[in-house]
């Protein structure tokens, strides 16, 4: 399968490494003054993974065919778009113009831009998913990423009307033989605009405690984030996305007798902590703008945010 991936930072250089080990053809398409380093050294990745039960790094170097522009003659079967919600803007002209024949797969966190994506692209073109796999940041001697082995990791992909289509199955065949865990859901919409709730309440938890290793260790501040995170769930209910109906929301869910010490126990798993404080260290304008995006649309819909406000001013 022929498949480029539009971002070279931590979720599309890992991704589409693990699909070019699979034997797929991974292009990369990079900013101009990117191409000829990563030409010419192609791209350092050290990955902690933990798939296998126990964690095993690997420390490699990756290869893929670079590029630093699109057209629309362009003869890839995918487009994996793995750029952060906040470049957006500038992609989707791109896309709009240049995608092509190309499936396009938005891989990102995303809240309320789906009503831009459909004003450049047609729905034919497009499905969702979303890197639940994989984590980390870029230093500057590379890519220091993770690939997540808990049982509740993988990575959900689907089409807007939930069908099964033949472009899904083969994207799911491909993370299949990466060893990606694709999961297909059938309300990927509902998905990633509560996943957007739970992770703007989470990442706020984690930087007001610190890190991730000390928000384990702070009940209160556990307990503070998952109730902001039921404030976003709250304002998705109001756009028309239960978060009950999801079941990997389950645990924000319950009462925080039970939560608390739950979550603490989940999130101490080395692999997500990891990942957390890639995310957190390396995302932080995403992270601010999600924490904001949920502030102000609590606004907009009339529902108190106390709890998100206090993480916000201790951030």
């Amino acid at each position: 399968m022929k498949i480029l991936i539009y971002g070279a930072g931590v979720i599309g250089c890992t991704y589409g490494w693990q699909l070019a080990e699979a034997g797929h053809d991974v292009t990369l398409l990079v900013r101009k003054e990117q191409k000829q380093l990563i030409d010419e050294q192609g791209i350092h990745i050290i990955c902690q993974d933990f798939r296998s039960g126990i964690k095993k790094t690997v420390d490699t170097v990756f290869r893929p065919h670079v590029v630093d522009g699109l057209d629309a003659r362009n003869d890839f079967e995918y487009i994996i778009v793995a750029t952060n919600k906040i470049q957006l803007p500038d992609v989707l002209p791109v896309l709009g113009v240049s995608a092509g024949k190309a499936h396009v797969m938005f891989f990102q966190n995303n809240w309320d831009c789906f009503d831009e994506i459909a004003r450049f692209l047609k729905p034919e073109q497009y499905f969702f998913g979303f890197p639940f796999m994989v984590g980390g940041g870029r230093e500057a001697n590379g890519i220091h990423c993770v690939i997540s082995g808990m049982k509740y990791s993988h990575t959900p992909i689907g089409e807007v009307d939930g069908e099964m289509t033949p472009r899904v199955r083969k994207m799911v065949q491909a993370l299949n033989e990466a060893h990606l865990k694709p999961v297909l859901s059938r309300q990927i919409l509902l998905w990633i605009i509560t996943h957007y709730a739970a992770a703007a309440g989470l990442t706020a938890g984690i930087l007001s405690a610190g890190s991730a290793a000390r928000f384990v260790n702070d009940s209160a501040t556990i307990r503070t984030t998952i109730c902001a995170i039921r404030e976003g769930f709250s304002i998705c209910l109001k756009r028309g996305y239960a978060a009950k109906e999801e079941k990997a929301n389950k645990l924000y869910r319950l009462p925080l007798f039970l939560s608390v010490p739950i979550a603490r126990k989940i999130y101490g798993n080395e692999a997500l902590q990891l990942m957390f404080d890639g995310h957190v260290s390396h995302s932080p304008k995403e992270v601010r703008q999600m924490i904001e995006d949920m502030i102000a649309y609590g606004i907009k819909y009339d529902i108190a945010t106390p709890h998100l406000a206090k993480l916000k001013d201790t951030i």
